[in-house]
């Protein structure tokens, strides 16, 4: 494989969960297990450099000043953090009771996952799509 683009999606909502992903050289995908391994690896990692930015202090830019007043939040670093980085092993295995329980959908190539075993083929570029689910409320 070539490429993997992962996207996110939320039932309801426009936009992205996230920040496609995108892996750019070969991987050993066999199976929808093996792929829903690697970005919840990749996501660990992202969020433990997030964590470990956020304690540096930085002089920022006139434009990331002007991007913070527009968001509403200007940060500067040197914020202690109190989110914990999950261990890779359990965020794996809470990613694998998710699909299991049906808390999101997973495409391939606009395919739908069925079972994490499925086979995702070696196909030169690879779109994964995962798609969130959120109840409504009331029932």
């Amino acid at each position: 494989m070539e490429r993997l683009v992962v996207r996110a999606e939320v039932v309801g909502r426009r936009g992205t969960s996230f920040v496609p992903l995108r892996f750019e050289r070969s991987f050993p995908f066999q199976t929808a297990r093996d792929l829903l391994c690697a970005v919840v690896e990749q996501q660990i990692d992202e969020f433990r450099l997030r964590k470990e930015e956020a304690q540096l202090l930085r002089i920022l830019s006139v434009e990331a000043i002007e991007d913070g007043r527009n968001s509403g939040k200007i940060v500067s670093g040197g914020q202690d953090q109190d989110a914990r980085v999950p261990a890779v092993p359990d965020a794996i295995r809470a990613a694998f009771q998710a699909f299991e329980d049906g808390l999101f959908y997973m495409f391939v190539n606009d395919v739908q996952v069925e079972i994490l075993d499925q086979p995702v083929g070696d196909q030169e570029d690879m779109d994964l799509l995962f798609l969130r689910l959120t109840p409504l409320v009331g029932g």
